[in-house]
């Protein structure tokens, strides 16, 4: 329904990347941008029924594609941590575009925590409110728990020899990585959201999540539901959730 209505932008990373995104206007113009952040090995335009819903709410949409993901240069995922930049880089130049646009962040999964780690930078004033669906505390936990789950392999040496190897490589370590530090430190009003029956990022990483966040906030679990399924199974009280709590921060 939207595909047709995506116009294609390109910025430029701090580290000289040229990184592409989409972006779906209201056809009566308004204030209020959701800047939806994907997960590993997708892009902008998997969201669908996301997009629908922000977009049916009144939302303009921004819909970048993570470095080294759709038509985004890079040759290494970030997990997070050099995607936070990115999208900073493309807040501040969606604030130059539009100077008194408001601006929710949502990310499912690796974008989810792209976007706590996101919200721990210093963001422009019109980042209203952050939500983040199934996100990881930090790269080193998820990868280890993943590790220990799906493999039965232990953290070393596998996970440092991979640590290293990003290190030279993406110069990042995955300890770096570390959502759950960066939501301590953010102002920004945080929803946590999580499936119950998540078993690729673990349920309970939602509550260490959201101990450790000292803004305003809420949680929201999804009974029943595996890895980025919430939405699909939360259904209408997810977005009613979603919608109540960014609303607050928005003008009315």
């Amino acid at each position: 329904m939207l595909k047709a209505q995506y116009e294609e932008r390109e910025i430029e990373s701090f580290d000289q990347l040229r990184l592409h995104g989409y972006l779906c206007r209201q056809k009566k113009p308004n204030k209020k941008w959701a800047v939806l952040i994907h997960g590993y090995d997708d892009s902008g335009m998997w969201f669908g029924r996301e997009a629908l819903a922000f977009y049916q709410a009144g939302f303009n949409l921004l819909l970048p594609n993570a470095r080294g993901h759709g038509k985004s240069q890079g040759t290494y995922v970030g997990m997070g941590w050099h995607d936070r930049l990115d999208i900073k880089e493309w807040i501040c130049w969606l604030v130059r575009q539009y100077p008194d646009s408001e601006i929710v962040l949502y990310g499912v999964s690796m974008g989810a925590a792209a976007v706590m780690m996101a919200a721990g930078e210093k963001l422009p004033s019109n980042v209203k409110a952050a939500v983040e669906d199934c996100g990881y505390t930090s790269a080193w936990s998820v990868l280890s728990y993943q590790m220990k789950s799906q493999f039965h392999l232990p953290a070393f040496p596998f996970l440092y020899c991979a640590d290293f190897v990003t290190r030279i490589r993406a110069g990042y370590g995955m300890k770096e990585a570390d959502a759950l530090k960066c939501v301590a430190g953010t102002r920004l009003p945080m929803f946590f959201i999580h499936g119950t029956e998540d078993r690729f990022v673990p349920f309970e990483m939602m509550k260490e999540l959201y101990d450790a966040c000292r803004s305003e906030k809420e949680c929201l679990a999804v009974a029943g539901a595996a890895h980025v399924q919430a939405a699909l199974v939360g259904g209408a009280e997810y977005w009613d959730r979603v919608f109540r709590f960014v609303d607050r921060y928005l003008e009315r």
